[in-house]
C-alpha cells in the first residue's frame, strides 16, 4: 500500500510538471531604432523593428504623406508630400506601436 501511494505521487508531481510547462506566448512591446523620423519629398528612409513577432505590417495614418513598405524587420518609409503622419505597426499577435513622420520640402 506504502509503495502504491508513493507511486501515484510521483505520477500526480509528473502531471502537475508537464502541465506547469504549458508554453505561454508571452506579448513582448515592439520597439523602433527610431521614434521620429524626418524626410524631405521622394526621400526613403528605414525603421527598424524588434520584439514581437513576425510578420508585422505598417499602417499609414494619412497616406497621401508617406509611403510605408514591411521587408522582414524593416520599415521603408517614402515622402509623398508635406505634412505630419504616424506609422502604426502591429506583429502577427497584434501587439503595436507607432513612430512619426515628418515629412519637409
Amino acid at each position: 500500500m506504502k509503495k502504491k501511494s508513493i507511486y501515484l505521487f510521483f505520477l500526480l508531481l509528473a502531471g502537475a510538471s508537464l502541465i506547469a510547462c504549458d508554453k505561454d506566448d508571452a506579448e513582448t512591446n515592439l520597439t523602433f531604432d527610431k521614434n521620429t523620423i524626418t524626410l524631405s519629398v521622394d526621400e526613403t528612409d528605414t525603421v527598424k523593428v524588434s520584439g514581437g513577432s513576425t510578420p508585422y505590417t505598417a499602417v499609414e495614418s494619412d497616406a497621401t504623406v508617406v509611403d510605408a513598405t514591411v521587408s522582414s524587420a524593416k520599415i521603408a518609409v517614402k515622402g509623398l508630400k508635406v505634412g505630419n503622419t504616424t506609422i502604426k505597426v502591429t506583429d502577427k499577435n497584434g501587439v503595436n506601436a507607432t513612430f512619426a513622420v515628418k515629412v519637409e520640402e
